[in-house]
């Protein structure tokens, strides 16, 4: 891929090659409401297809330390949909990562948001914050949040979440998972749960998860 550069326009949805520096940059130009005197970074643009093509290649940091990126750009009523709305951009990506290779790193996805959503999109169980954002207010608990205290209503009482048996520690893990196979229109199973899960935490972890939920569930 060539060495194309940012051309100084701020980012806008879809797809990104950045370091942690370009992000942190960005997040800056972002909420700078249009001062111009801020400098680029090196973020670089991708098309749909290309994006696809480096993840699926490993996703491996380039010679300046980029990796891919998803930005999404939320309004309130968005900030409990990033898994939904991240199907235009990555249509798979509750399959599991089976792109993975030695040096690869997950695909991060950075939710651009107004003032005051913050929190709430911690309280939903969304994406955690990358490097250099900002909170708005106090998150609250996550099982207070409306979509996920219906869940952990049904797994209080039954130990299960839309039929999966769920390891307590596990939990909160398992709720944002559920909604984003549900939102895709996926069947969920442990297995389908776990291969989800995959795609965003650090292989061993995500093994010991996958694990767990199999134990749980000997025949899901």
């Amino acid at each position: 891929m060539s060495a194309r550069h940012n051309t100084g326009s701020r980012v806008t949805e879809g797809w990104y090659l950045m370091s942690t520096g370009d992000l942190e940059i960005e997040l800056k130009r972002w909420r700078s409401e249009g001062e111009d005197d801020l400098p680029p970074s090196n973020a670089l643009r991708l098309s749909v297809e290309e994006a696809i093509d480096y993840r699926s290649s490993g996703n491996l940091p380039d010679d300046e330390n980029r990796t891919l990126r998803l930005v999404l750009v939320t309004t309130e009523a968005d900030v409990a949909r990033l898994g939904e709305l991240r199907l235009r951009y990555e249509p798979d990506y509750h399959d599991p990562p089976t792109w993975r290779r030695q040096g690869s790193k997950p695909v991060n996805v950075v939710p651009l948001r107004t003032k005051g959503v913050d929190a709430e999109a911690k309280r939903a169980g969304v994406a955690p914050l990358e490097a250099g954002e900002i909170d708005a207010q106090e998150p609250g608990a996550w099982w207070q949040a409306p979509n996920l205290a219906e869940l952990e209503d049904e797994w209080s009482r039954t130990g299960a979440v839309a039929g999966v048996t769920v390891p307590g520690p596990y939990r909160g893990f398992v709720y944002k998972t559920v909604l984003g196979l549900r939102a895709a229109g996926r069947e969920i199973t442990a297995e389908a749960i776990a291969g989800s899960i995959a795609r965003w935490m650090p292989p061993g972890e995500g093994e010991r998860i996958r694990e767990a939920l199999l134990r749980a569930n000997p025949r899901n």
